[in-house]
């Protein structure tokens, strides 16, 4: 058998049909408009740039008898067949449709160029080029870095130029910036090896306050930065084990570093061995100093509690209580910063760690009032606990019941009930949370706080039923009020075994909806519907009404590669475990 090249898998009518009509219309544009560049037929496969919203690369490649693509623009990403892949389909073919073997004339004009080329030549097109493009530039860069041996002035001046900037670095300048940052830990840790532990310890901590400057001031979402910060810290703490400084001095020169690191990458347990007695009693007294300098701050305070300094000497005092196992000096540490309620919590959780529960009850509760209505749930959480311990159980039904009726929700009513099952009285509080969300108080605000996530009534109470068991009152609560897909689903789910006829209505119904949101995990989801689906029309006598389904569902979403990839490896005929139950 032949094989399969692209001549026979790219036509006009074949582009169409894969596309969709507005995505071939959208493609013809594209091409019209000249927006496909750099095309190149290489290996039996087409590559090329196309410009649009912003620049993307695209692919055509023949995989056995199936024309396969990629294209880094969104659609593209999801598996669709775009119209940047249209447009490269289209321009190929306007080329004349060129074998293989009479490949790209102009890549092989340049290889024959560079292969003929005075080597200085070379060099001055590249430096020339590494002008413009910081990219290049810094992979130079790091080459040029990883052949010499690297000295303490080189390093310095590599660590001034990798963490130089002005204002916030955003998640697409990232890349460059990292890329120029990237060679520092491994010329430390040659530095090392050459045994200037002293010189490396100051490197990588001037590495490290600038590159956690910088930290602050981007988006290091893809943890690039982060990473190379990791390994800064380690290369730090491999140079300070060598005890290339005094206990005092290497105090003094870890405090500084953890008053400028607010990600944890330098903490004093890791330091301990190397610091010693007397490095722990400098590194205490360098603490302590620093600590005087920090206002208390109370309820309403105007200065703002998140200062980055300030959360560094509080961690710090917090370290050293924590090691001394001293609660009264965690606590006094604590109370230093009163602005937020959840410094209430934390006090009276270490005071209750130390059995001094009245004290922590009285903090617990002064933090709820402080709370001033909106959402606590850790402190609701310690003080119905605590309720419970003192055997107050009409307290803890009291607290749950007042936060499900603020915010009802699954999780609210299933802690009603645990607390109200103390006191043996569920039955009572479960038709009062029932019936109070079936009828909602009237002559009260029914708006809520955009930042909570709790459910609507309807879909609260359709959530209670199926964790009661019920999914054919669930059903009933949906159809006459409306739910979110991913309830629907779970009620088709429960009513699989006893109501297999109602859950494949549902799944029917949210399978379309699902594939429109086109990414991979809904292709995923999608996938294991069908499965659901045609083993329940196997059980139910419909089987042969799942083969005419799945046709035209491939057929309707047939651009979309990576669906289409999913709906292959589904048979239409059941597995053998699933026929004949019911």
């Amino acid at each position: 058998m032949a094989k399969t090249t692209l001549a026979d898998l790219i036509t006009e009518p074949a582009l169409e049909e894969v596309a969709g009509d507005r995505s071939f219309a959208r493609g013809v544009e594209y091409f019209r408009s000249g927006a496909v560049e750099r095309l190149v037929f290489r290996d039996g496969r087409i590559s090329a740039r196309v410009v649009g919203t912003d620049v993307y690369s695209v692919k055509l490649w023949p995989e056995g008898r199936r024309l396969e693509w990629d294209c880094t623009c969104p659609m593209g990403a999801d598996g669709e067949f775009c119209k940047h892949l249209v447009a490269t389909g289209l321009a190929w073919l306007a080329r004349g449709n060129v074998p293989d073997e009479q490949a790209p004339a102009e890549l092989q004009a340049i290889r024959a160029f560079l292969e003929g080329s005075d080597k200085q030549v070379l060099v001055e097109m590249l430096v020339e080029r590494a002008i413009d493009d910081g990219d290049l530039a810094a992979e130079l860069l790091l080459a040029a870095q990883r052949q010499g041996v690297p000295t303490a002035a080189g390093i310095e001046e590599t660590i001034r130029k990798a963490f130089s900037f002005r204002d916030f670095v955003d998640y697409h300048a990232m890349p460059r910036f990292a890329a120029g940052a990237r060679p520092i830990p491994e010329m430390l840790r040659e530095l090392l090896k050459q045994g200037d532990t002293k010189a490396v310890i100051e490197l990588s901590s001037k590495a490290a306050k600038h590159g956690l400057k910088l930290l602050e001031n981007c988006d290091d979402s893809d943890g690039l930065l982060g990473d190379i910060l990791s390994e800064i810290a380690a290369t730090h703490l491999d140079a300070v084990r060598a005890k290339a400084l005094a206990p005092s001095e290497l105090a003094g020169n870890l405090i500084e570093l953890q008053l400028a690191d607010g990600f944890g990458f330098f903490e004093l347990e890791n330091y301990l061995p190397a610091l010693g007695k007397e490095g722990l009693a400098a590194y205490r007294r360098l603490a302590e100093a620093a600590w005087k300098k920090v206002p208390q701050l109370t309820p309403g305070t105007d200065e703002d509690p998140c200062d980055d300094w300030r959360y560094q000497i509080s961690e710090i005092m917090k370290t050293l209580a924590r090691m001394d196992n001293d609660t009264d000096a965690l606590v006094d540490v604590l109370k230093r910063d009163l602005t937020e309620p959840y410094t209430c919590l934390e006090i009276a959780e270490a005071l209750a760690k130390a059995k001094r529960y009245d004290e922590a009850l009285n903090w617990a509760e002064q933090g709820r009032r402080a709370s001033k209505g909106q959402p606590n749930i850790p402190l609701d959480d310690f003080l119905v606990k605590e309720y419970h311990r003192r055997k107050r159980h009409d307290d803890a039904v009291a607290l749950r019941w007042s936060r499900f009726l603020e915010h009802p929700s699954l999780h609210g009513y299933q802690q009603l009930k645990a607390s109200s099952e103390h006191s043996k009285n569920w039955n009572v509080w479960r038709e009062k949370a029932l019936t109070r969300l079936r009828k909602p108080e009237t002559g009260k605000s029914q708006s809520r706080p955009v930042f909570l996530f709790a459910e609507a009534g309807d879909s609260v109470l359709i959530q209670i039923l199926l964790w009661e068991g019920d999914p054919a009152a669930a059903l009933a609560q949906a159809r006459a009020g409306g739910c979110p897909t991913h309830l629907w689903l779970e009620i088709a789910r429960a009513l699989e075994a006893d109501n297999p006829t109602d859950a494949i209505t549902i799944y029917r119904d949210q399978i379309d909806p699902i594939v429109r949101l086109t990414n991979n995990d809904a292709y995923d989801q999608a996938a294991d519907l069908l499965r659901r689906m045609r083993d329940l029309m196997a059980r139910t006598g419909k089987q042969a009404d799942f083969a005419p389904y799945l046709h035209a569902l491939r057929k309707q979403h047939k651009a979309k590669r990576n669906f289409m990839q999913r709906l292959h490896g589904i048979s239409v005929v059941p597995s053998s475990g699933t026929r004949g139950r019911g």
